[in-house]
């Protein structure tokens, strides 16, 4: 389980290399999302990193760090008005043809940390880490470039 769980994670994070590639040029609303979304790679990295015993359990951090995360997936709906897809964007058009889903994924991705900032044992952050992994990983799926 940790380990599927600790694959999801790091399956999100794919995403960090080519975020901080693509920051060379972005600019407005653009590179504000990407800022957005390199936070909550930061996020799931440092809670991953939890889940695999590279650092100590601690529960306040992760009701902080998910706290930071349930704010920046209110947040992302509004970081993708229509057409901003220029410059460097990894954004698919997708988001906009189906923004109703795009925007039900962020509510799913609130929704989990929310759930993430409630743990208060290293026995449930796993399985909520995951719920939040997942959400990343189904919007990444769909709606940015590979």
């Amino acid at each position: 389980m940790v380990e599927r769980i600790t694959f999801l994670v790091f399956a999100a994070l794919l995403a960090a290399p080519t975020l901080t590639q693509a920051h060379s040029g972005a600019t407005g609303i653009v590179k504000q999302r990407m800022d957005v979304m390199e936070d909550v790679g930061a996020v799931m990295k440092e809670l991953g990193a939890m889940v695999k015993g590279e650092v100590s359990f601690d529960a306040s951090t992760v009701s902080s760090r998910a706290g930071d995360l349930k704010a920046h997936a209110a947040g992302m709906p509004g970081l993708f008005p229509e057409g901003s897809i220029h410059g460097p964007s990894e954004a698919l058009p997708a988001i906009w043809e189906d923004f109703e889903r795009f925007s039900k994924i962020a509510s799913d991705l609130e929704s989990a940390a929310e759930a993430l900032s409630s743990v208060t044992e290293p026995a449930a952050l796993p399985a909520a880490l995951g719920m939040a992994g997942r959400t990343c990983k189904a919007c990444h799926s769909d709606f940015r470039k590979p």
